[in-house]
C-alpha cells in the first residue's frame, strides 16, 4: 500500500492546497493520502478560520482519504515540536512510505543537509551556543551556526517558514530513524505570508485577511470548498475570530502570577515577567504581544506562550509525542488506510468518544486538552456553540463514487 502523508493545517484549504494534493498523488502513482492536521487552534497561536471537521471535509473533497489531528499541544508548538508531533504520527501509524511537503525552493538536497546539520548533537549544542552568546532568535541562531558549516547559501534557504517546515520534518524523520522518504514539492507561490496571486493562487493569510476584511476570495478556493464556506457562513460558523476571546485570555492573563506562566512551554530567561507586567498595561491582545516582544522573542512566539497558558497546556504535556491518532474523517479509501494500520500496529486510535475510556491516564490528559480548546474555540464562532462538541460529532465520512 502506498500511503503519503502531508502534514497541514487548511487555514483554509485553497488551490495552492489542491495542488498539493493531486501533484502528491501523480509523483506516487495515485497512492492514497493520509492528512495529519492540526485542529482547531493553529501554529500561529490563534484559532482556525474555520472547525477542524469542516475543514477535513474539505480535504476529503480534494483528494485526500484519511485526515487525522494534530493533538492541540503540538499543533500550536514552535515550527521543531509541531513537525515532530506530526511526524510521530506518521511513523506510527505504520503505512506512511512518504512525506510530501511544500516549500519555497525544491533544493531537496540542501534542505537535507541543513536537517543533518542541526539535528547533529554537536551542533546542536553549537546552536545554544550561539544564541546564547547573541541577542537574537532561535532561528537566527540556527541560521548563524549552519551558515558557518554549509556556506552563504543557505541562509536564505533556511529562513523561509515553509522551508523551515521542510528542514524540521526532515530533521524529525531522521530523529525517530524512521524510513519514510520526503518528497519536496515546490510552491507555486513563493511567499508563505504575502499578499501576493498568481492566477488563482495566493497564500493563506492573505485569504483570511481577504474573509476578516469581507472582500471576495472565491477565485482562490476549489468550487465545492467555496460551498462549504458559505454554508458555514450561512449557518453562523464562519469565520472564527480571535477577537471573540479577546477580553477572556486578557482576564486570564491579569488574574496570573509571573510563576504561573513558567509551566508554559517555551517560557525561560524571565520572560514571565514582561508577560505579566504587558498584561497590567496593555487592553488588548495585539498590545500584549508588542509590549512582550524581544528580538529573541518573537511575536509568533510570544502569541503561542499565552495561548498555551490560556488553554492549560504545560511542559509536561509536550515532554513525551503525541499518545493516539484521532481520526476526523475518511473516505473509502480512508477506511482501508486504516484497516492496515490496525493490522500493522497497536497504537491508539480513536473513532468515538467511547474509544477514549481504553486510553492511558496521560492520552485521556491530551485529549481534555483538546476538548477544552474546541469548547473555548466554539466561543469564536459568530454563534456560540455549546461545550461537548468533541465528545458527540462523529467522523465526517465522503463515500467515493
Amino acid at each position: 500500500m502506498q500511503v503519503s502523508a502531508i502534514i497541514a493545517e487548511y487555514n483554509p484549504f485553497h488551490n495552492g492546497h489542491l495542488y498539493h494534493i493531486s501533484e502528491t498523488k501523480k509523483r506516487t502513482d495515485n497512492g492514497f493520502v493520509m492528512v495529519i492536521m492540526s485542529g482547531n487552534f493553529v501554529q500561529r497561536g490563534e484559532p482556525a478560520l474555520l472547525d477542524k471537521r469542516l475543514r477535513a471535509k474539505t480535504a476529503l473533497m480534494n483528494g485526500a482519504d484519511l485526515v487525522v489531528e494534530i493533538p492541540v499541544p503540538w499543533a500550536t508548538a514552535s515550527a521543531e515540536r509541531f513537525a515532530r508531533g506530526a511526524v510521530y504520527i506518521a511513523a506510527q501509524s505504520g503505512v506512511v512510505n512518504t512525506l510530501s511537503f511544500g516549500c519555497e525552493d525544491a533544493q531537496s538536497d540542501m534542505l537535507r543537509k541543513i536537517a543533518r546539520v542541526t539535528e547533529d548533537k554537536v551542533y546542536s549544542r553549537r546552536i545554544k551556543d550561539y544564541y546564547d552568546a547573541h541577542s537574537c532568535s532561535y532561528p537566527e541562531a540556527k541560521a548563524g551556526v549552519v551558515k558557518s558549516v554549509l556556506g552563504e547559501d543557505c541562509t536564505e534557504i533556511m529562513m523561509k517558514p515553509n522551508n523551515i517546515l521542510a528542514i524540521e520534518y526532515m530533521r524529525a524523520i531522521q530523529y525517530f530513524k524512521s524510513d519514510i522518504t520526503p518528497l519536496c514539492i515546490e510552491r507555486k507561490i513563493s511567499t508563505h505570508d504575502g499578499e501576493n496571486t498568481d492566477g488563482h493562487l495566493t497564500s493563506a493569510m492573505n485569504i483570511r485577511n481577504m474573509v476578516k476584511t469581507d472582500r471576495d476570495f472565491s477565485s482562490f478556493v476549489p468550487k465545492n470548498t467555496l460551498d462549504i464556506y458559505k454554508k458555514a457562513a450561512a449557518d453562523n460558523i464562519f469565520p472564527s475570530l480571535y477577537s471573540r476571546l479577546e477580553t477572556a485570555v486578557l482576564a486570564d492573563l491579569r488574574r496570573k502570577h509571573p510563576k504561573d506562566f513558567l509551566s508554559v512551554p517555551d517560557v525561560s530567561e524571565g520572560i514571565e515577567y514582561r508577560i505579566a507586567e504587558a498584561a497590567k498595561e496593555s487592553v488588548s491582545l495585539n498590545g500584549v504581544f508588542d509590549m512582550v516582544k524581544t528580538k529573541r522573542y518573537t511575536h509568533a512566539r510570544i502569541r503561542r506562550i499565552i495561548l498555551s497558558s490560556f488553554l492549560g497546556i504545560t511542559n509536561e504535556d509536550v515532554q513525551s509525542l503525541p499518545p493516539y491518532i484521532h481520526v476526523l474523517g475518511l473516505n473509502d479509501n480512508g477506511r482501508l488506510i486504516l484497516r492496515e494500520m490496525k493490522d500493522k500496529f497497536f497504537f491508539p486510535i480513536i473513532m468515538k468518544y467511547s474509544d477514549v475510556a481504553r486510553l492511558d491516564d496521560r492520552a485521556k490528559r491530551i485529549f481534555s486538552l483538546e476538548s477544552t480548546a474546541t469548547d473555548l474555540f466554539n466561543l469564536t464562532l459568530p454563534e456560540r456553540r455549546k461545550c461537548g462538541t468533541d465528545m458527540t460529532e462523529e467522523i465526517v465520512y465522503m463515500p467515493q463514487a
